[in-house]
């Protein structure tokens, strides 16, 4: 989606233009991030869509169904008009209707409005298949029960004529009516309303996501929300730098400050360089522990992971040293701190003593060469050529075939090169001399080098890959296999699951690990067993 930004301070009289799916806009208290949104929605009237942080949440007890139109117009614009001809008269009109004359500060009173077209909308849907004029449809109030039950678990609802009630799981002699139901409840049940019922294609501004929510809750919401509506953008107004690291593909702006006359000091912050130090003094600040990732935010690891460990804080930093060197650093300073911090890197040619070295120092080691092997594991394989609708069990057998007749054909290859980094770090071992001076020095590594038998470590090496392709070991291949880019296309893994390439695959596994269901929970065990977190 593309849309025209407000003016930013420095350069009067224009609007630039951002293009996105995603949008946070973060900052302080006061900074302006209402009257940005706002100032979108007046930029783009006939395409937004804004939900309030000052908002009613009084869940109206029972509702009476209209027409459609009326509902929906109600719903969208603040009311209906019986004189109104034109979507433009609305467009003109919602500012007075919706907004009571004021964008910045009007508390948002809609909820009667959002029911009475959620019960409109069943009761037509219900009537159209009676009569037979449709098949047995999936209604917008469906949809919301759909994903307030999935954030909710704990809590069941139920739906009858103008009336939603709930009660918890299993104890449905405890019905109570909604307009019972917490604050958190019902500001879930609203949000995923108002985002279900907007318009297709629809830019969908939500103001303090974060408010009345539990921060355990907020991550698999706004997920479901946006697989939910797929077809709509949406941008965040947020003060909760939590917040803002679950949205990690947004594109973010710092809102610095409101300079006056529909004016502000803003920075589109580059996905190539951190959040500067000043938003994090500004902001609340991330009190989760910190794994710190190799790669960048785009990589497959920070993207795995970051489904897998909802509770923490990723920060991807590139290369593996410098991931553990910032886990030694950040840990050494718990004395100006209280939060943990992790390490994850690739297995890459690791030996196992190696392993067991960086996990004494907080550094967990991939049990797969390289995070793209993730993909490649049979839980994952069969999850996705279920998703497909193909044979799971079969798809496996001829990923595994092909992997494995690939690994054959690269043996020598890859023997050699686990070879060669078992020598490097054997030979790195012996640069520890205790000789005091160079002549005595040279000799003494000519000694220790000339020492290290270089055919019994080939000879073990060698043994080792022998076994995997004698007992067919598939999991050893991945641990194994270290080929950056090759193992999928080799695999043909996209072509039997029916998917266009990595790329979409990659999509499709992000895509069902967002859901949460029995699916989800399998992949994430299955990559969370793939890391070796204490090795003995």
């Amino acid at each position: 989606m593309k849309i025209s930004l407000p003016t930013k301070k420095g350069t009067p009289n224009t609007n630039p233009e951002i293009e996105f799916e995603q949008l946070v806009i973060i900052g302080a208290n006061g900074a302006g991030k209402t009257r940005f949104g706002s100032r979108i929605e007046e930029l783009h009237l006939d395409k937004i869509h804004r939900v309030s942080a000052q908002k009613s949440l009084t869940f109206p007890s029972n509702v009476s169904p209209t027409s459609r139109d009326r509902a929906e117009t109600a719903f969208k614009y603040g009311r209906y008009y019986d004189h109104f001809k034109s979507e433009s008269q609305y467009h003109r009109e919602k500012v007075n209707a919706r907004w009571g004359g004021n964008f910045n500060t009007t508390l948002l009173n809609d909820f009667d409005k959002l029911l009475v077209l959620l019960h409109t909308e069943e009761y037509e849907e219900s009537l159209n298949y009676k009569e037979g004029r449709i098949s047995k449809p999936t209604t917008k109030l469906d949809r919301v029960q759909h994903i307030w039950e999935n954030v909710l678990p704990h809590r069941k609802l139920i739906k009858s004529a103008g009336v939603i009630e709930t009660y918890p799981t299993g104890q449905i002699a405890s019905k109570y009516n909604a307009a019972e139901m917490s604050d958190g409840e019902r500001v879930i049940f609203y949000l995923i309303g108002e985002v279900i019922c907007a318009s297709p294609d629809s830019v969908i501004i939500i103001d303090e996501p974060e408010m009345h929510l539990h921060k355990s809750l907020i991550k698999t919401l706004f997920d479901l929300i946006e697989i939910e509506r797929s077809d709509c953008s949406f941008v965040y107004l947020t003060h909760d730098i939590d917040f803002a690291f679950t949205r990690h593909s947004a594109v973010k702006i710092w809102a610095k400050s409101y300079e006056g006359l529909n004016v502000w000091d803003y920075e589109l912050l580059d996905e190539t360089t951190p959040i500067p130090e000043q938003l994090y003094l500004e902001v609340l600040g991330s009190r989760k522990p910190v794994i710190f990732l190799e790669g960048e935010s785009s990589s497959i690891d920070y993207q795995l992971y970051e489904q897998v460990f909802i509770d923490h804080t990723l920060k991807p930093l590139g290369g593996c040293e410098k991931v553990i060197q910032s886990v030694k650093s950040f840990n050494e300073q718990k004395g100006f701190h209280h939060i943990d911090s992790l390490g994850i890197i690739d297995r890459d040619r690791r030996q196992h003593q190696d392993i067991i070295n960086l996990n004494a120092k907080s550094i967990w080691v991939l049990d797969v060469a390289e995070a793209e092997n993730l993909l490649l594991t049979e839980e994952i394989v069969k999850a996705i050529a279920k998703h497909m609708g193909r044979d799971s069990e079969r798809i496996f057998i001829q990923v595994k075939q092909n992997l494995l007749t690939y690994f054959v054909s690269q043996l020598d290859t890859q023997i050699l090169l686990h070879f060669k980094e078992v020598l490097r770090r054997d030979f790195i071992s012996l640069i520890n001399f205790s000789s005091k001076n160079i002549a005595d020095v040279i000799a003494e590594i000519d000694g220790l080098y000339s020492g290290v038998n270089k055919q019994k470590l080939f000879d073990k090496v060698k043994a080792e890959f022998d076994t995997v392709v004698s007992t067919n070991d598939y999991d050893a291949v991945l641990r194994l296999f270290n080929l950056k880019n090759a193992l999928i296309p080799h695999s043909k893994v996209c072509e039997l699951t029916g998917i266009k390439n990595k790329e979409d695959y990659l999509k499709l596994v992000i895509t069902l690990l967002k859901k949460k269901d029995t699916v989800s929970a399998a992949i994430r065990n299955a990559i969370d067993n793939k890391i070796i977190k204490s090795a003995t």
